[in-house]
This record gives structure tokens, sequence and C-alpha cells, in this order.
């Protein structure tokens, strides 16, 4: 056997609880800053930390927490410091993840989950739908919406009766944290969502077809609403809902198809396509029946389902 060595015993006790000291330290930082770039250092270190360099020590108990409890707590801060409105962190009983609580969303709940290696980074899920909000990559400073999965979420009834109101908050909410991101040169992708930018908002297909325009034409003709083809200079065909006008226009481009946009025209610049989802259920009929060709572009890459 072995000659027992008490000092490298010794050693070996001290290094790993100045290991977990480490943690500790960047844990209690996390909590103290206020400042964003400096936070977002801090939860990276933290993700980073591997308890398995511990030779000796190991943490098992129901206080160690999973990465996605810190990309909560940290977005929870960045959250609120983007908006007016409060975020609350909570953990459910018997549960390691923390959850959010938009407090313009009273009825929804969400959560942080790792997203799959193809795409790394997290998502953010309501909980009671599993519908993505969003995809945040920390490493690679990526932020963007999963515009399939929010429209679908927009229509469910914890946020049906939360309103319009509600949704416009939400939307503001996420656009200011986006732009606390820009100013760390992050990649930003959120279509739809922000009232000053709806106009240009690309369609995942080029070459719209007669017939899927059509049937919008006659599922508005159903509620009322009169889909016109447009004239002048741009081409396509546009509906008028009070003084706000939606627009599907025609966009020729060199290699010899037509991209075709959405394009909100509302000079007040608080309605955004997620908004009219929620007034117009037929316009959200008909996007959804057609969704891999009318579906609003984004980063489809990193939405692993």
């Amino acid at each position: 056997m072995d000659k027992f060595e008490t000092q490298l015993y010794s050693s070996q006790l001290k290094a790993d609880l100045d290991l977990f000291n480490q943690l500790q330290i960047l844990i209690d930082a996390l909590s103290m800053t206020e400042n964003m770039p400096e936070l977002l250092v801090i939860l990276q270190k933290i993700l980073a930390f591997d308890s398995h360099q511990s030779k000796m020590v190991r943490i098992d108990n129901d206080y160690w927490f999973p990465s996605t409890h810190w990309v909560t707590i940290a977005f929870a801060k960045i959250s609120d410091q983007a908006s007016l409105s409060p975020t609350k962190v909570v953990l459910p009983n018997a549960q390691k993840v923390a959850e959010l609580h938009f407090s313009e969303w009273p009825n929804a709940t969400f959560r942080f989950v790792q997203a799959p290696l193809a795409a790394g980074g997290y998502y953010l899920v309501e909980t009671a739908q599993n519908l993505r909000v969003l995809y945040w990559d920390i490493a690679h400073k990526r932020f963007y919406l999963d515009t399939k999965q929010f429209a679908k979420l927009v229509q469910t009834q914890a946020v049906q009766l939360a309103g319009l109101d509600a949704l416009d908050i939400f939307q503001k909410r996420l656009t200011a944290i986006a732009s606390q991101f820009t100013e760390i040169a992050y990649d930003i992708d959120l279509p739809g969502i922000d009232a000053q930018k709806q106009v240009d908002l690309e369609m995942l297909r080029k070459d719209l077809s007669t017939n899927i325009l059509d049937s919008l034409f006659v599922l508005g003709a159903k509620q009322q609403f009169i889909l016109k083809r447009m004239t002048g200079k741009k081409s396509g065909a546009v509906i008028t809902i009070g003084e706000v006008s939606l627009r599907l226009t025609t966009h020729h481009i060199n290699d010899g198809h037509v991209q075709w946009t959405y394009d909100i025209i509302d000079d007040n610049r608080d309605v955004t396509i997620y908004t009219l989802f929620q007034q117009l259920p037929f316009f959200y009929q008909w996007y959804s029946d057609h969704l891999t060709v009318v579906g609003l572009k984004d980063k489809r890459e990193v939405f692993v389902d």
C-alpha cells in the first residue's frame, strides 16, 4: 500500500476548496453587478466552471443548480434594466431551475432550457405550451426570435387574456434588451417585434403563388375585410384596418425571383405584425396554414426541434 501523505491530501483539499470558492465569488458578483457587460463576463465564467476539476470534493444536494438556472438569473437582471415592468424569478418547489414571471403576462411562466448541441446556447420557453420565444447564445453573442413559435404563443389563452397592452409591453421589453446587446456587438434578429421597424419583413419563400394570395382574399372577405390589389410603383396586396394598412409587397430581385414582404403602415408606430395576429384571427389562420411559405424569415438554423 502506498504511504499516505498527509501534506498531499491537505494540498489537494485546499485546491478543491479554492476552486469552489472561485465559484462562490462569481455568484456573489453576479448578484451584485448592475453593469451588463460585466454581468455577461461573470455569467460566461460561471457557465465555464467545471466541478469535475475537483479531485476530492463533490457537491450533490438540492442547491446545486444547473447552468440554465444562472442563465435565468442573469436574464432577469438584464430584463429588469431594460423594462419599466418588473421581472420576478421564482423557484418552484422541488425544482432546480428558476422560472421567469414577466409582470405584463401574469398567467404565463417562462424558463431557459439548453439548446441542442447543433445550435448551442439556450432557448427561452413558455412553460405551459412549451413554446420557444427566443434563442440566446452568450458565448457567440447571438440573440434571435423564434418567429414561428412566438406567433403561436400570441394565440395562447394566457397571452390573449393579458391583451394587446401586455403584448406591446413584452415586445418593447425584448426590443430594449436587444438594444443593450447591440451596444456590445451582438448579432440580433427579432423580426416583427419592434413597432418602429415594420416594413420589409421578409417571408420565408420567394414567389408567392396566386393560390396562396387568393386564399387570403377569401378569408378576409368572410370577416368583412377587403384585400385590394396595390397599384402604383409597388405591386402586391393591401388590407386596411382602421388607420393601419397591412401590405404584402413584391420586390423583384437580381436572381429573377420575387421576394414578398410584410409592410405595416401605421402613423402612430405602435402596431406590429404580432398585434395583427391577435386582432385578425383570419390573418393568423392564413399565416399558420401557409407558414412554410409566408412565415417571417428568421434564423431558423438555430431552432432545432
